[in-house]
């Protein structure tokens, strides 16, 4: 499986961090293939290319070439690349490109074989398992019936640019298509490997899970495997959803940090067999001089 960068988009101020990270792994050796068609109708493909250079050329990528016709494309021909970029813009209007074109099955094979893919925007929504997350913001002026993105992020809907006055909106797309959602920020974006998702960048982002929002700040780490069951306390381990009366008292400044305390599961055995024997010894001394006191009435 390959490397999958997914930015919440917004200008190259906002994604600055990300983009770095995204440079020191691609290196310099082969030259960055760039894909606009999102913006299609929108902006010149000429000024998508120099907003291109402007983000990457004082990263010390320079090479850069653009693709805006997808047809006849296959894995070889990506591999000349050291990754590929696709763009923002509508994505209704990429997703439409890219499936009639064919290249969604040559993008998937690429990925699949180790390829490295940053999607910006629409760029990363399509890369989830369904883009009716853009649906706030896109319009579908081309018709597309099938809103299955290319599901290579192991069952993950992608939200880009987002606030947080889309929660009720993303539980409602929750509710409708029954899968989770990770919500980028434009000052966010994560990095994804065969389950393992790391984020970056200078904002929080949020997973959510049925009615569960979970808080993941720069630098957080965790692994979500894809199934037909996905459960926030499974993926997440310990850390509590941001929505519920604990995660609001750990956002607190000062408030204790779950983990923190020692519980009796953390203990050595014999100290969980002792504690337990001494809670059991105070529940019957208990019951013993309640039982004593009533028959001395």
């Amino acid at each position: 499986m390959g490397s999958l960068f997914l930015s919440g988009g917004g200008d190259r101020k906002n994604t600055e961090k990300f983009d770095e990270e995204f440079q020191r792994q691609i290196g310099q050796a082969k030259p960055l293939l760039y894909i606009p068609i999102a913006m299609d109708g929108m902006i010149p493909y000429a000024d998508c290319l120099q907003w291109m250079r402007d983000v990457f050329n004082p990263l010390g990528i320079h090479e850069i070439v653009m693709w805006t016709d997808l047809h006849k494309k296959s894995a070889d021909d990506l591999q000349q690349f050291s990754a590929v970029y696709i763009g923002g813009g509508n994505t209704f209007h990429l997703l439409n490109e890219i499936r009639n074109s064919g290249f969604d099955k040559v993008l998937v094979e690429y990925i699949n074989g180790n390829g490295v893919v940053y999607g910006g925007s629409a760029g990363a929504i399509i890369l989830g398992s369904n883009i009716m997350t853009s649906a706030h913001l896109d319009e579908n002026k081309v018709g597309v019936k099938d809103f299955s993105g290319l599901d290579v992020l192991d069952g993950l809907a992608v939200w880009c640019h987002y606030e947080s006055g889309d929660d009720e909106t993303i539980r409602s797309y929750i509710r409708d298509f029954d899968a989770p959602v990770i919500a980028l920020p434009e000052e966010s974006g994560a990095y994804f490997q065969d389950g393992h998702i790391k984020v970056t960048g200078t904002r929080s982002a949020y997973l959510f899970i049925g009615e569960d929002k979970v808080e993941l700040q720069p630098g957080a780490e965790f692994n979500f495997r894809g199934s037909d069951e996905h459960d926030a306390q499974a993926i997440l381990g310990k850390q509590q959803p941001f929505n519920d009366a604990v995660g609001h008292m750990l956002s607190i400044e000062g408030y204790p940090a779950a983990g923190n305390h020692k519980n009796l599961e953390t203990m050595p055995k014999a100290l969980q067999v002792g504690g337990y024997l001494f809670v059991g010894l105070m529940a019957i001394l208990f019951v013993s001089i309640v039982v004593v006191g009533w028959v001395l009435q």
